[in-house]
């Protein structure tokens, strides 16, 4: 009897791994789950993205969202050199992804861009953003094009067209706050503090915002003093709303009317305020300060990341490999607004008129945004100083004397 018992059991057991087993899919990979740790949580998206993994990897995927952006890097920071790491995580590129393959900590993605990401018709020219040493180390979680948007019943009212001059921008904004309206939006979070400034240093000069990133040119140069008086000049003049949380909201009830918006944002200003595409908001790009100049349009790079220390690595890569066939990226630019491959049917005209922009190179130039493009630990700093500028608790001397002091700690 105990011999039975003991030969039963041994099957049972047996029977059961098989079962486990049985629904891998592509190399074998066993089908348990696959904890996919995101620092971008969208409650609403989550449920529908990770029904749709699961279901083309043949793997259940968890996706696991952190609502603040400190504690997320510590729970990697902390699980990364670990099997307890996320098979799949999100993170930044540049100096920040640059410092995980330094550290051995994620996965080299080459061949499964040749093999799975090209073809299902992500850019090749995405991977040069997130190559080191001639290895592929992330994959687009999503590609955002910033530009700005506008709220067109506002524009409608007041006779105003989109501005395509600098000096059309600065008159824009001008009969904008006469009517008694905000020109700009700004976002209560000292984090956003750097996008004003990359954005008004590279309608100045494309060249002096990249140089200023990398260490050629100084924050107290002649050049980059020029460029930030025009930024003082537009914050002393009030184009600038308060700091709020709820600009977004602002935007929708016409106290706010022009704001810095990713690629991502028309999808909420329709689902989450009702307004319609072209009829309430539209987009265009900053004009050029430069006479025949091109506008610029920053770009980020949002990485997918394969924790190379992780269990659930070989799931993971699986997962990775099934992440950009049309179902799963359909059901990602359908609930997150964001667009990865030229596979997918883009619904939201303004969208598809931000994503458009990039493709005209004889007018606009991307340029990569700068939170990824200079040094983390100068990036803080400039941060933090740019907020103080922006609120008015720094002059533009000291705010430029103590970035450059940092960077040239830095370089």
């Amino acid at each position: 009897m105990k011999k039975f018992l003991s030969v039963f059991l041994i099957l049972l057991f047996a029977a059961a791994f098989v079962t486990a087993g049985g629904g891998s899919q592509g190399g074998g990979a066993a089908a348990s789950k696959v904890e996919y740790w995101c620092d971008k949580p969208y409650p609403e998206g989550e449920a529908p993205f990770a029904a749709a993994m699961s279901q083309a990897s043949g793997i259940p995927v968890t996706i696991i969202s952190y609502t603040d952006v400190a504690s997320y890097q510590t729970a990697i920071q902390q699980s990364s050199r670990t099997p307890n790491a996320p098979g799949l995580f999100t993170w930044w590129s540049g100096y920040q992804l640059k410092s995980l393959v330094d550290n051995g900590l994620v996965e080299d993605l080459t061949s499964v861009w040749q093999s799975h990401i090209i073809p299902n018709g992500v850019s090749a020219d995405v991977a040069e953003s997130l190559k080191f040493d001639g290895k592929i180390y992330a994959a687009p979680w999503a590609l955002l094009n910033n530009t700005l948007a506008y709220n067109k019943r506002i524009f409608d009212r007041l006779g105003l067209k989109e501005p395509t001059t600098f000096a059309e921008f600065l008159n824009v904004c001008e009969k904008i706050k006469a009517a008694g309206i905000y020109p700009i939006g700004h976002h209560a979070s000292s984090w956003n503090s750097f996008v004003w400034f990359q954005i008004i240093v590279g309608s100045y000069d494309p060249q002096l915002y990249m140089d200023v990133c990398s260490g050629k040119e100084k924050y107290t140069g002649e050049k980059m003093r020029a460029a930030m008086r025009v930024w003082d000049d537009m914050l002393n003049k009030g184009y600038f709303s308060n700091p709020r949380d709820d600009w977004m909201r602002a935007f929708a009830d016409e106290e706010i009317a022009m704001g810095n918006f990713t690629t991502a944002t028309p999808i909420g200003l329709t689902r989450d305020y009702g307004l319609q595409p072209v009829v309430d908001y539209d987009a265009f790009v900053m004009p050029s300060q430069q006479p025949g100049g091109r506008g610029v349009i920053f770009f980020e790079v949002a990485p997918l990341v394969i924790s190379a220390h992780s269990s659930q690595k070989a799931q993971a890569i699986e997962v990775l490999k099934s992440y950009y066939t049309t179902p799963v990226q359909q059901s990602f630019t359908d609930n997150y607004g964001y667009v990865n491959t030229s596979r997918v049917q883009v619904t939201n005209p303004v969208t598809a008129k931000m994503y458009g922009f990039s493709s005209q190179p004889d007018k606009y130039q991307m340029i990569l945004r700068f939170y990824e493009n200079t040094p983390s630990e100068l990036r803080d700093v400039v941060i933090t100083e740019m907020s103080r500028f922006w609120l008015r608790q720094g002059t533009l001397d000291q705010v430029l004397a103590a970035c450059q002091a940092k960077a040239d700690q830095t370089f």
